[in-house]
């Protein structure tokens, strides 16, 4: 595993850089696009980053409803100045029938087309494709028949235009594959949870929560995000430190049952929502929790069972092997979950006035008025992104590790 440091050094944003999110109707929905902002909030609150969402509903490699490919850069990329540009298109460009040569050869021109007039249009960003979602034939019935292999066909086409610009070094490019971590996730679900599972993308479309989960991870480790929030290994023996990443720890002291310090982490676990029935599916369909690591090892401890509790709430019920291997804090109901669900409470509104401002440029014929009307939608989300900055600033937690 690479340190905190060198995974810091080699992620994909930049303080100040801004990301457009350049899509269809599955970008449309400000869900991947949304979590991901909230992933970079809360594991790099120090970086000031804007994300842009410009996905149009029913769009193709070569435009749609709201203009042309050309039309589009220029209406929907160009003006932002973007250092980083993804690019989620493929659903629709088979057209919903069968596959066939003529149709992928359209789409591998179109998406061409469309990479290389994004590289003219902003030279000095960087891209990265996205092989679209599956089309789900996988857990319930199907619309169009066969259509999931056309949009396969679509993701194996990303992967090899995405290879071939890294190996011609012609653009900082970088692939994220939403198409295999989901078709495995929708194939574990039937498995594992087979009344759910067509829950997962239930118009055979569109993705819903759990599954933008899936592809934000995705998306993530395409950006070589440090999947570390804390990790805290702590010699119960000895009541000491034996290795810590990401946190600050004080006061470590025995007590009568075991242990007690406090500790201010440089990073908050992704704000999943764990009263969701889908949650646990996510977890177990896929790797969504490597991602997300907030690790507590105790070493040495005696034999029981151990009660944590941080700030004075019982968190769970550990025992000494399970806390001697490492538990995982993120996946539990704790005050740094809060926190960051609240910061995504406020993330959500903040992404509805980016919606409110993509749909006057899309969607409004141009009155007069509306420069001014995007002056105020630009300056309500300044004023949500500082609010917003204020509550990632770290705060310290007391724990208590009670033998029962």
């Amino acid at each position: 595993m690479l340190s905190a440091v060198a995974q810091d050094q080699s992620f994909a944003l930049r303080d100040g850089d801004t990301v457009v999110f350049y899509g269809d109707s599955i970008t449309a929905q400000h869900l991947y696009t949304r979590y991901a902002e909230e992933f970079v909030l809360t594991r790099y609150p120090k970086l000031h980053v804007r994300f842009l969402n410009a996905g149009v509903p029913g769009d193709t490699t070569y435009g749609g409803y709201a203009g042309t490919t050309a039309e589009r850069i220029q209406k929907d990329v160009v003006p932002f100045k973007p250092t980083m540009i993804t690019v989620m298109l493929g659903m629709n460009d088979g057209g919903y029938v069968p596959e066939s040569a003529e149709i992928d050869a359209v789409f591998q021109k179109g998406y061409h087309i469309l990479i290389d007039s994004l590289g003219k249009a902003a030279p000095n960003a960087a891209m990265t494709l996205i092989c679209p979602s599956p089309y789900d034939e996988i857990t319930h019935g199907t619309e169009f028949p066969g259509y999931s292999q056309v949009i396969e066909k679509n993701a194996k086409d990303v992967r090899q235009i995405a290879d071939s610009l890294v190996k011609s070094r012609d653009r900082n490019v970088l692939l994220a594959d939403f198409h295999r971590p989901l078709t495995n996730a929708l194939q574990s679900a039937m498995a594992q949870f087979p009344q759910l599972a067509p829950l997962l993308i239930p118009d055979r479309i569109h993705p819903m929560e759990a599954s933008h989960w899936i592809m934000t991870a995705t998306l993530l480790s395409a950006w070589h995000v440090d999947p570390v929030v804390s990790r805290l290994v702590i010699d119960a023996k000895n009541a000491g430190i034996k290795e810590k990443q990401r946190t600050a720890v004080t006061n470590l002291t025995k007590t009568k049952t075991g242990l007690q310090w406090t500790q201010t982490d440089e990073a908050l676990p992704l704000p999943i929502d764990l009263n969701n029935a889908m949650t646990p599916m996510l977890l177990a369909v896929s790797h969504f929790a490597d991602e997300d690591q907030l690790t507590l090892q105790i070493d040495s401890l005696d034999p029981g069972n151990y009660t944590l509790l941080i700030d004075g709430k019982s968190i769970a019920i550990f025992s000494q092997s399970e806390l001697g291997h490492g538990v995982n804090l993120a996946l539990y109901k704790t005050p740094m979950l809060d926190q960051a669900r609240d910061i995504a409470w406020s993330e959500e509104r903040r992404a509805y006035l980016d919606q409110a401002r993509f749909i006057l440029s899309a969607e409004v014929k141009q009155p007069s008025s509306y420069a001014g009307s995007q002056v105020q939608i630009r300056q309500a989300s300044d004023e949500l992104d500082a609010a917003i900055r204020l509550k990632l600033d770290p705060k310290p937690h007391h724990f208590e590790l009670r033998r029962d």
